[in-house]
């Protein structure tokens, strides 16, 4: 009969081969899902990722972009949950992904981001920021805010799709206004600005990265931006709470996540690949290009504390604008 020292031997055993060989890893292509259709700031970062990230991690390793959109970006979400927790599947999500979808009980996003996750890496955060029609003769937010009082439910805001961070931030905007306004809905960002100047809206809350040609082109006016503290790349630009509303503030962020329970020496390889990557000078400006601050120096530790902070200020954000999407 094994001794119980054996027995212990043969248990740590048993559980060091029942993880991925990390010194073999990756020996096959990984999935970088993107929850959202190319083209955009997220989908960008997956794609600077994927293109990295192999390579960093073994000179023959590989990784590939699939583009899963729909359900307010929670359908790709749901399927990297429901993958295999061995480090080839991975989700590169944003703030509407991993906040905002389950924070207002959409259907498609029963999970929580870090009870139903195994977070690796902020890849970014992105500021956003209050914009009009640089014709409308509004200049600043306060003047804003008083035209969205003095009209109670008339004024439209566009947004890039129903239960995304621009449409919660200007939803957002006119609740902590005491007043309300009527969303119109577009299918992207490039949408949202085109609906601005031609007048069929009024505001937007949107990426910086996503307006920002419209408005060095004189096409759109940034009344102000929504973090806490004024953007750096428009230092003359005040923030929503130091202007008009103490209490306004929202951040937009990419993040990359694998599915619950993912070996950490694995969840730990990835995050340094994934820092190395964002520490090198292309892949910043890529990203810098779209609005996007790269972080460099998250953990999986860091990562998750960052995820349930941000998780607890979009869901409060939700309640208090009554936001549901079933």
């Amino acid at each position: 009969m094994p001794t119980r020292r054996q027995l212990g031997a043969l248990a740590l055993t048993g559980a060091v081969l029942s993880r991925p060989a990390l010194a073999a890893f990756p020996d096959r292509p990984i999935t970088v899902v993107v929850p959202f259709a190319p083209g955009g700031a997220n989908d960008l970062a997956g794609r600077l990722l994927a293109d990295r990230i192999g390579p960093i991690l073994s000179p023959e390793g590989r990784a590939l972009v699939e583009n899963r959109p729909g359900g307010g970006s929670a359908i790709g979400a749901e399927y990297v949950r429901r993958a295999r927790p061995d480090g080839y599947t991975l989700l590169v999500g944003s703030a509407s992904t991993l906040a905002v979808a389950p924070a207002s009980g959409a259907s498609a996003a029963r999970y929580h981001p870090t009870q139903d996750f195994t977070p690796i890496t902020v890849v970014g955060t992105s500021p956003l920021g209050v914009v009009v029609p640089t014709n409308s003769g509004i200049t600043t937010v306060k003047q804003l805010v008083d035209r969205l009082r003095a009209e109670p439910g008339r004024i439209g805001y566009a947004s890039s799709g129903v239960g995304g961070v621009s449409h919660l931030g200007a939803d957002y905007l006119a609740v902590l206004a005491g007043t309300t306004a009527q969303h119109v809905p577009y299918r992207g960002g490039s949408q949202t600005a085109e609906s601005l100047i031609k007048g069929e809206t009024l505001y937007a809350v949107d990426q910086l990265g996503s307006v920002v040609g419209q408005v060095r082109d004189g096409a759109l006016r940034l009344l102000a931006v929504t973090t806490r503290t004024r953007d750096t790349n428009f230092p003359d630009v005040p923030t929503v709470a130091e202007a008009v509303l103490p209490d306004y503030e929202l951040t937009t962020w990419t993040v990359m996540a694998g599915p619950k329970d993912l070996p950490d020496e694995v969840a730990q390889a990835l995050s340094k690949a994934a820092n190395t990557a964002l520490a090198e000078p292309r892949v910043r400006e890529r990203l810098e290009s779209t609005g996007t601050t790269p972080v460099p120096d998250s953990t999986p530790a860091s990562t998750r504390a960052f995820l349930d902070r941000e998780f607890a200020l979009y869901r409060n954000i939700v309640q208090k604008i009554g936001l549901k999407l079933d």
